[in-house]
């Protein structure tokens, strides 16, 4: 609902706007309140009661709710930016409540606040001062990064070991990705100002892209490492010096969009996206190398396929490198 008033000025030249008295009563303003106003870049004002925040919080029913849709759920509400969720039900067990814990491991800043038999309280700690998109977004970069290299080497190595570690560090990948995620939903709901992000939240929009194309970069590592470990004999190394060649291809592509879009240089970007004219269907000795080794015709596949998602994702944070540059041109023109 939308409220509309007419400004009035006193006699000193102060101007003033009534609030509505529903929202007002709602919210628990009263006479003597201290309200905060906050002025954003699109040229809105913020009005935001005092202790607010304080009533960010929310409950969910445990009984007869799946583990797996539990989880779903607390990522759900951590992302829309609750501080407290409580998972409540008629009697949570040990193993209901170690699944709660388990959960809240894999979240940013998330700590139990407390446990009861009928409830599990978990509270967001995260300061978004302490972690500043643009240090998350290089974090992201260089883990995916590492997983790539290593996802490479246990294909064409047939190393499990390596394979499965490279798996287990997708889950710090997700949790920075959610972390993002999380800080868009707190500007979006406004329980977060621009001021403390250090951008708008267009400017944190193009962040939470990136973010999500990170992910999907180091989701498709995790496939390589998968198909290493249905490898059933090391591919002769003309192949493999073929197949690290694309891999680094691959990931240079993704390093320059990134660092294009840190820097707000469209000149990068475009020399980025200028490699999308560069052949990208199986190439021929992709397609000798599944000839001569039928059996391992599926993970090569699987390879192949990945190397060049992961240069299309490269190419989508080009182009979000320009988004982001002609957002800033509009800006700085105004």
């Amino acid at each position: 609902m939308a409220y509309r008033r007419r400004v009035q000025v006193t006699g000193g030249g102060t101007f003033l706007v009534t609030l509505p008295k529903e929202w007002a009563d709602r919210m628990g303003v009263g006479q003597g309140s201290e309200m905060v106003l906050i002025p954003n870049e699109s040229g809105a004002m913020l009005i935001v009661p005092e202790g607010v925040r304080d009533r960010n919080r929310c409950a969910l029913a445990m009984t007869g709710r799946e583990h797996v849709h539990l989880q779903r759920d607390i990522i759900a509400r951590y992302i829309a930016g609750f501080d407290v969720i409580e998972v409540i039900g008629d009697r949570i067990g040990p193993e209901g409540r170690r699944v709660v814990r388990e959960i809240a491991q894999s979240l940013v800043g998330v700590e139990v606040l407390g446990e009861t038999q009928g409830a599990v309280a978990l509270h967001c700690v995260a300061n978004v001062r302490d972690f500043p998109a643009p240090l998350t977004i290089r974090r992201i970069l260089e883990i995916a990064g590492a997983m790539w290299d290593d996802a490479v080497a246990a294909f064409l190595t047939r190393d499990e070991e390596l394979a499965r570690d490279v798996e287990e560090r997708d889950g710090d990948v997700d949790r920075l990705v959610l972390l993002v995620a999380r800080q868009f939903g707190l500007l979006l709901r406004d329980l977060i100002v621009e001021e403390e992000v250090g951008m708008s939240r267009f400017e944190f929009l193009h962040y939470h892209t990136v973010a999500d194309q990170l992910e999907r970069v180091a989701d498709h590592a995790v496939k390589v490492s998968r198909a290493a470990r249905s490898v059933s004999e090391v591919p002769p190394s003309r192949y493999a010096d073929r197949a690290r060649k694309m891999a680094v291809s691959s990931q240079e592509s993704v390093r320059e969009a990134v660092a294009a879009f840190t820097d707000r240089d469209v000149a990068r970007a475009n020399r980025v996206l200028a490699e999308k004219a560069v052949k990208t269907g199986v190439t021929d000795w992709m397609q000798e190398a599944i000839r001569t080794q039928q059996e391992n015709a599926r993970p090569l596949t699987l390879l192949h396929d990945s190397l060049l998602r992961c240069r299309e994702h490269g190419f989508n944070i080009a182009e979000t490198a320009l988004d982001a540059s002609a957002s800033a041109s509009s800006s700085n023109s105004i």
